[in-house]
């Protein structure tokens, strides 16, 4: 299911640096972001459940290392997930190929927008109106 989300600076920062740990070391594992994203919803629900359900008894929330590598795997190893991701960019390709032949512009937004040409004066006269009073 495909939703719109918008991710704060900082949060956005966490993500990355958490994908970017994965692709250290001897065997390493591109995660892409918005699998990172699921994760980490996955876990802090987990985390804001345990803390809901302890009341007021406890003021320390412990989550599992286990439960940690399973929502990882879960997420990582997902196909429905992948198979999605991978119909987004055959999509994208498509939509690039058709602005291409077509010769359509698309909004790039790590270009700047052209200036738009100056207005030209009005030189019609004014249309009288009637108003219903």
């Amino acid at each position: 299911m495909r939703r719109s989300l918008t991710v704060t600076p900082e949060n956005d920062k966490k993500i990355l640096l958490t994908k970017g740990r994965f692709l250290t070391g001897e065997a390493p594992l591109d995660i892409d972001y918005t699998t990172m994203v699921n994760i980490f919803i996955e876990l802090g629900h987990k985390v804001m459940s345990t803390a809901w359900n302890t009341g007021e008894t406890s003021t320390n929330v412990t989550i599992d290392k286990n439960e940690i590598v399973e929502s990882f795997k879960k997420h990582a190893f997902n196909s429905e997930l992948k198979e999605e991701s991978v119909g987004d960019l055959v999509a994208e390709i498509i939509f690039k190929k058709l602005v291409e032949q077509t010769g359509l512009t698309t909004c790039d937004p790590t270009k700047q927008n052209p200036a738009l040409p100056p207005e030209q004066p009005n030189t019609q006269a004014p249309k009288k109106q009637k108003y219903i009073t």
